[in-house]
C-alpha cells in the first residue's frame, strides 16, 4: 500500500499515483469498449506493434481534481464533462473508438 501524502504535499503532474487503475478495455468484436473495472496498480503491456510507439498516436486529455481550501476534504473537477467531450474530439481525428462522456464522468467519479 503506498504512503498517503502528508497536509503540505505538493501535487505535481505524475508525482503520485493511487494503489488502484481504472482500466476499460475496447473490443470491436464484443461490441466496443467493455465493462470498466478498478484494479490494483500495475505496468502498462503494450504490443510492439502498438501504433503510439511506431506512429506516435496518443490522446490525453488532462482533467484535473481540486481539493477546496475551506474544506480540504472536499475535491472538485471543473467541466469534467467538458474535457472528455475534447478527447472524443481527438478521438475522432486520429480514428480511436469514442466513448460515452456521460459514462466516463462516472468512472472517474
Amino acid at each position: 500500500m503506498k504512503q498517503k501524502p502528508t497536509a503540505d504535499f505538493q501535487y505535481k503532474f505524475g508525482g503520485m499515483f493511487t494503489d488502484h487503475m481504472l482500466v476499460c478495455d475496447y473490443d470491436a468484436e464484443l461490441g466496443g469498449w467493455q465493462k470498466p473495472k478498478i484494479q490494483p496498480f500495475e505496468h502498462l503491456q503494450l504490443d510492439p506493434a502498438n501504433a503510439t510507439l511506431h506512429y506516435s498516436m496518443e490522446c490525453f486529455e488532462g482533467a484535473k481534481a481540486y481539493k477546496k481550501e475551506d474544506d480540504p476534504s472536499v475535491v472538485s473537477m471543473f467541466r469534467i464533462d467538458k474535457n472528455y467531450e475534447r478527447m472524443n474530439s481527438s478521438h475522432r481525428q486520429l480514428g480511436f473508438p469514442e466513448f460515452d462522456p456521460k459514462e466516463m464522468t462516472e468512472c472517474t467519479r
